[in-house]
């Protein structure tokens, strides 16, 4: 069975807890700020790439989720590791 091209997102996101920053390798980052709501995080695109391509500019919204996930599991991650 082949490889689905999703499976691999993980590695293609480098998340800085201190600056909140969730930056991917093409060059998108967004930085997340405390929602109102307890627990609750926002994340928001600071940079995107610079001569985006159709694809890019297609998948613009899973990158966006993507950048989410990788910050929530960060996150999680830092947690466990204070335990």
């Amino acid at each position: 069975m082949a490889n689905h091209p999703n499976r691999s997102w993980k590695g293609k996101w480098d998340v800085d807890l201190e600056k909140r920053l969730a930056t991917h390798e093409d060059g998108w980052v967004f930085q997340f700020v405390k929602a109102e709501e307890k627990g609750v995080w926002d994340g928001k695109l600071i940079i995107r790439p610079q001569n985006m391509t159709f694809d890019q500019i297609k998948n613009a919204q899973s990158i966006a989720t993507q950048a989410g996930k990788a910050w929530n599991l960060a996150r999680e991650k830092a947690k466990k590791s204070e335990w």
